[in-house]
């Protein structure tokens, strides 16, 4: 009864969206199915999140099944994303436990429900699936049935390649949210029992329309006895939000707030353990009935823009309690993606792990609380002559740069200098013809206000469509053309997927301006969160090479080379988290990081061991051994059991045995230490 009640309440306040919810009733009741696709975009705190949450409620009205994914806190792969939705909708399906299946799967299931109701699929926070654009628009959602409605929300429009296909253009409904009206924002103004004319027109004027805005004032002036002033300029949203906290009564609720902000997600467990005591249920109802506390599928989140206003607060004032609380978020995360013995990329504690892993160079060059980061876009080949225009400017206008990034935990300032000679090595060697003849979305872009290029990105997906390119363009040729067998098996995947990603390049016309290093930085962590094998070769200077081994990035066994400039010996780097390697790779950026102390030894039988060169190792060097027989075989030289070696890589005892006896045969050996030896010689 309660939360019918505040889903009244909050369909009441949303107001000024009359058009847009008729236009989303339009579709849900067309019986020809004629669109299949909402589109629906703004800038932060426009209200989409709330958007979203009203055409929920009222495909519920009408009997329909929704789903609502948010795309921020899990990793970006087909398996992932299925997953996702099929825990929503509680699948119990055998095939779970095949990951490769799950796409399929979750497709079927759909397509099954729609079968007898109608389905609503939204997607929160699209930005965020970047490098999962085009798997769901060339091969995910052309399969549901017409009977699933797909709401895409984010702060951009779909890119180009969406309408670029005729059968899509006419399926994609547009919706843009823009700011309210004056009608609307004396509507929400008497909802909230603010009517004296004088605040409604203050609203109006501090807010302009904006959502959020309107929300935060008409908040302030509710309060009893709020006169003061609001500030006019820039400085309005980061005052209204810290204004926001009043709500907060007295210091008491102060630490569950901070508490809460820091972690991404919270619930009564994960918010017990960062406080460090048992947090009654009594106080977690009052912490959760704040209005900018937000139900989520995994508990509940502060609202964004508060979560970053509260944490540059506290890092401000207090910084070693801000310290406490990541260590504690860091430690509760990692706990539970080693206690469940999790080994899938996928797993969402390693997901939100990540956020709370860095070392000081990483947290300056991240930028972590940019409220409205600049990123790259999709761009399609009608482009290719603006970025060919791009180019030559970069070329034409390159000038030396002094780049300084600025860790506010530690203060510590990095500086690094790049010539006007090697700005250019980002921009050369770039094939347009040859990279959008590849067939795939490789090409981003990122734009200033006004529209300009100001940066390009280009990462191409590793299958085998992809490789006969890879093994001869100039920054990849030495590594994919030189594979060994058994890793060019593991990457001719076929050309509907991926084995994982090659970054060609990422440049930008100015790497010392902070909102383009931010921009730089999410698009590398994207790609790492995919849990996938990431290969790159980036300019040979130390803001770059500094920053990928910082983000966990390994020099490659083979792949340098000088095709730069002719002269500077250049390497290849490469993260492989791939199936077992997810916790090894944790366990190695804590370690990078200075924060191994909360590994247990236990804990260390995760790890799989980092690999000598092969020309230096007898057992990596061999050709007669599969990549898991090589793996089980170096745990055997390690002199770990035949459960160990289980353990370590994830695997059945069942299946160490039979890899066993594998080996035993290929080497005629009769026991283990016959083969250790044989092995090894």
């Amino acid at each position: 009864m309660e939360d019918t009640r505040l889903d009244e309440l909050e369909s009441r306040l949303l107001v000024g969206r009359k058009q847009e919810l008729t236009a989303f009733l339009e579709v849900w009741n067309d019986s020809a199915r004629s669109t299949k696709i909402v589109n629906l975009y703004g800038t932060a705190g426009i209200g989409k999140s709330f958007l979203l949450d009203e055409f929920q409620r009222q495909a519920r009205a009408r009997e329909g099944q929704c789903v609502t994914i948010d795309s921020d806190g899990f990793v970006k792969t087909p398996q992932a994303f299925c997953g996702h939705i099929l825990d929503a909708l509680r699948y119990d399906g055998s095939d779970r436990t095949d990951e490769s299946q799950l796409p399929n799967a979750c497709v079927q299931f759909l397509n099954k429900l729609a079968s007898s109701q109608r389905i609503l699929l939204q997607i929160d926070v699209y930005e965020r699936m970047e490098s999962m654009d085009q798997w769901l628009r060339d091969f995910f959602l052309k399969q549901l049935d017409p009977h699933i409605l797909i709401v895409i929300a984010g702060r951009y429009p779909l890119t180009e390649p969406w309408y670029l296909s005729p059968a899509w253009r006419q399926l994609i409904l547009r919706m843009p949210l823009t700011d309210l009206d004056y009608p609307s924002v004396e509507r929400y103004a008497e909802y909230s029992h603010v009517s004296d004319r004088d605040s409604v027109e203050r609203i109006w004027r501090y807010s302009s329309g904006h959502p959020l805005t309107m929300s935060l004032v008409t908040f302030i002036l509710s309060q009893s006895g709020s006169k003061e002033a609001i500030p006019g300029d820039e400085s309005t949203l980061p005052y209204l939000v810290n204004q926001w906290l009043r709500e907060v009564p007295g210091d008491y609720m102060r630490p569950f707030v901070e508490a809460a902000s820091v972690l991404r997600h919270f619930n009564q467990e994960s918010l017990s353990f960062v406080m460090g005591r048992e947090i009654t249920a009594s106080e977690f109802y009052q912490l959760i009935r704040f209005s900018f506390i937000r139900k989520a599928d995994r508990g509940w989140t502060v609202h964004a823009l508060m979560r970053d206003a509260i944490q540059r607060e506290l890092l401000s004032r207090t910084p070693s309690v801000y310290e406490a609380i990541k260590s504690k978020a860091l430690q509760y995360y990692y706990d539970r993606l080693v206690d469940t013995g999790s080994q899938s990329p996928n797993a969402r504690e390693a997901v939100e792990l990540m956020y709370y892993i860095g070392d000081a160079l990483i947290r300056a060059f991240m930028n972590w609380f940019e409220l409205s980061p600049r990123h790259f876009e999709t761009a399609g080949v009608g482009y290719k002559e603006e970025l060919e225009a791009y180019v030559r400017r970069r070329q034409e206008t390159a000038k030396d740069t002094r780049i300084e990034l600025f860790d506010p935990y530690t203060s510590r300032v990095f500086e690094f200098f790049i010539s006007a000679a090697e700005s250019r090595f980002t921009v050369q060697s770039l094939d347009f013809d040859a990279l959008f003849g590849l067939g795939y979305d490789v090409v981003r872009t990122m734009r200033d206000a006004a529209g300009e290029m100001i940066g390009l990105a280009v990462i191409i997906p590793i299958n085998s469509r992809t490789l006969p390119y890879l093994q001869q363009a100039p920054r990849s040729s030495a590594y994919f053309g030189s594979l060994p067998p058994d890793l060019h098996k593991r990457l001719s995947v076929p050309a509907y997927t991926r084995a994982g990603w090659f970054i060609e390049t990422i440049d930008t016309v100015d790497f010392g301006d902070a909102a383009q290093q931010t921009a730089i930085g999410h698009l590398l962590h994207s790609l790492i969160f995919t849990g996938e094998f990431i290969v790159e070769s980036p300019a040979p200077f130390p803001y770059f090479i500094e920053a990928h081994k910082s983000l966990g990035f390994e020099t490659a066994h083979h792949g340098s080379h000088r095709n730069y400039d002719g002269v500077t010996e250049t390497n290849t780097f490469v993260i492989d988290m791939q199936d077992e390697r997810i916790v090894s790779y944790i366990h190695r950026m804590l370690k990078l990081t200075g924060q191994q102390s909360i590994i247990r030894q236990s804990d260390l039988l995760h790890d799989v061991p980092p690999a000598p060169e092969p020309d230096e190792d007898p057992i990596l060097k061999r050709n007669d051994l599969t990549v898991r027989e090589k793996e089980v075989a170096k745990l055997l030289e390690k002199g770990y059991t035949n459960v160990e070696i289980a353990a370590s890589l994830y695997i059945s005892e069942v299946t160490v045995k039979k890899h066993m006896k594998s080996m035993l045969g290929k080497l005629q050996a009769t026991n283990r230490t016959q083969l250790l030896k044989k092995l090894l010689d």
